[in-house]
């Protein structure tokens, strides 16, 4: 789904949930790994890849573990 400002918000973390999860298989990690790498809890990563609503720090630190902050300056 491409992400519109006309989706739900609802919608839209869902997908930003299954986007990230796709991250998180590419990227090696499992959700315990992650977890620690992103130094959040695994149930916040869990909650997240199922479109459940975090907190945006926490967003910031999973995005950051990542190495996906910087795609936010362009």
């Amino acid at each position: 789904m491409k992400i519109k400002s006309s989706n739900s918000t609802e919608a839209i973390l869902s997908e930003i949930g299954e986007r990230l999860t796709k991250q998180r298989i590419a990227s090696g990690y499992t959700q315990a790994s992650l977890a620690r790498h992103a130094d959040v809890s695994k149930r916040t990563i869990e909650r997240l890849e199922s479109g459940a609503s975090i907190q945006m720090s926490t967003m910031i630190q999973i995005l950051r573990a990542f190495d996906l902050l910087t795609a936010f300056d362009s």
